[in-house]
């Protein structure tokens, strides 16, 4: 059911251009992994070249479970989503 969620919700935010070009995680082709290699590529450029390099690294693999419940649910149903599958995707 995870799945056919997330099929469902990409569909809807790509389709309202409602996610980042640069976004990972969701979008076919652009998984986690591949973020994490995009990245070590750029540093190692960035090195290569001579150029200093900062880096943030944030891990917000749970900022989800910190959000709360009913503001989440309203910004799904504000980004598209069929109020519906909000109900029934199980966060409430």
């Amino acid at each position: 059911m995870e799945h056919v969620r997330v099929s469902y919700l990409r569909k809807v935010w790509d389709k309202n251009d409602w996610l980042y070009e640069g976004q990972h995680g969701i979008r076919p082709e652009y998984s986690c992994e591949i973020q994490v290699i995009t990245v070590c590529r750029d540093i190692a450029d960035c090195l290569d070249n001579g150029d200093k390099v900062d880096a943030i690294i944030s891990d917000f693999s749970k900022t989800v479970d910190l959000v709360p419940h009913g503001r989440l649910l309203t910004e799904f149903a504000n980004s598209g989503v069929d109020s519906r599958v909000v109900l029934w995707s199980g966060f409430l």
